[in-house]
């Protein structure tokens, strides 16, 4: 498994880069699949963190839920991943992150 980060030539509000997983040979049925749509944001209060993939679904225009395509088995994997795509960040741009939160799109 390998982290591939793009930051924006332009910042994006609070978007900075955005982020992806690609799976490699050594990574059994996953292997040369890619999970796209994380986004690393700075926030003057939360610092750096990650928006996970996600999409908003609805029944019958009512009852808006976030629909997560990746699901940890524990919370403590989340952090882990964020910090692993923050580490991929930070040594790409020599800028040390000021506190890591997960957060979800």
């Amino acid at each position: 498994m390998r982290i591939k980060v793009e930051p924006f030539l332009m910042k994006k509000g609070n978007r900075l880069a955005k982020a992806a997983i690609e799976f490699e040979s050594g990574d059994g049925v996953l292997a040369g699949f890619h999970m796209v749509g994380f986004t690393i944001c700075e926030d003057a209060e939360k610092g750096y963190f990650i928006l996970f993939p996600s999409a908003q679904t609805s029944k019958n225009d009512e009852d808006k839920r976030n629909f997560f395509f990746l699901r940890p088995s524990s919370d403590d994997l989340l952090d882990k991943l964020q910090d692993a795509i923050l580490d991929v960040y930070e040594s790409m741009t020599a800028a040390p992150a000021k506190g890591r939160k997960a957060a979800t799109a």
